[in-house]
């Protein structure tokens, strides 16, 4: 049976988008935490999560390859920062956007204030956390509004490594009270993979209004001149939102006014 010549023109086109995305594929390393769940975390060996889920899918739609490497988050973000490669899960300050370019928002993160049962306080506001001294991520941002308030001393922040370690921390009276990342998502699933903390689940009170909603980037040092990669990225994350793919990790959050 003869080809008939819309089969040339279709496969010919078909070539031709083959070969532009080819032309243009990259590999790029990515740098991100090793244990924020169930955002970005190792799990034997691999990198999970959320966002971990979210860069295989855009791979799938770009071409490009990210290569995830987790590890502390300071560590990870200072990398980044020297243009050793990309950084996601990161928030966007003025300072950062000197530094870096940014995709669109990739997830929004609700940062929880946990405290010890019998210790709450009312928390409406930022003053409300004066004086006190709060556990938190080395090296992280909580938005621009809450980290002025930390610089400017209106409260302390305790510095660590992970969520774990905070919340042992809560309970022997080291800290006032504790950020945990994404949510009551983050403190159920820091609290389920350690058994101590598990056993003494009830000592702990997730104060009913989060310290901020946090959006997180993927982003590269200006220095990598990265941005064409980012916009192909940005156009796989409208496809992926489309496609209602991840949808409760990419949606927008409601409107709501940023402490």
């Amino acid at each position: 049976m003869p080809i008939r010549p819309w089969i040339f023109r279709c496969s010919g086109a078909c070539l031709l988008a083959l070969a532009n995305a080819s032309a243009h594929a990259e590999t790029l390393l990515v740098y991100g935490d090793d244990s924020y769940p169930p955002v970005i975390y190792s799990a034997s060996g691999k990198p999970s999560g959320v966002l971990a889920n979210l860069l295989r899918q855009a791979g799938e739609r770009t071409g490009d390859t990210y290569e995830l490497q987790l590890s502390p988050w300071k560590r990870a973000y200072e990398m980044a920062r020297a243009g050793r490669g990309a950084v996601v899960g990161v928030s966007r300050t003025a300072e950062r956007l000197v530094q870096f370019d940014f995709s669109e928002p990739l997830y929004f993160d609700d940062i929880q204030i946990v405290v010890k049962k019998g210790h709450e306080f009312p928390f409406n506001q930022l003053s409300d956390l004066k004086g006190k001294t709060v556990g938190g991520a080395l090296g992280a941002s909580y938005g621009e509004t809450v980290d002025a308030a930390i610089k400017n001393g209106l409260f302390k922040v305790d510095q660590d490594k992970g969520q774990n370690g905070r919340l042992h921390k809560l309970l022997s009276g080291r800290v006032d009270a504790a950020f945990i990342g994404n949510g009551t998502e983050g403190f159920d699933m820091a609290v389920r993979d350690d058994a101590e903390l598990q056993a003494q689940r009830e000592e702990f009170v997730v104060l009913a209004t989060p310290l901020a909603r946090d959006p997180l980037y993927l982003a590269t040092a200006k220095s990598m001149d990265k941005k064409a990669l980012l916009e192909r990225f940005n156009h796989a994350l409208h496809d992926i939102q489309k496609a209602g793919v991840s949808k409760a990790q990419t949606k927008k959050p409601p409107t709501k006014n940023k402490e």
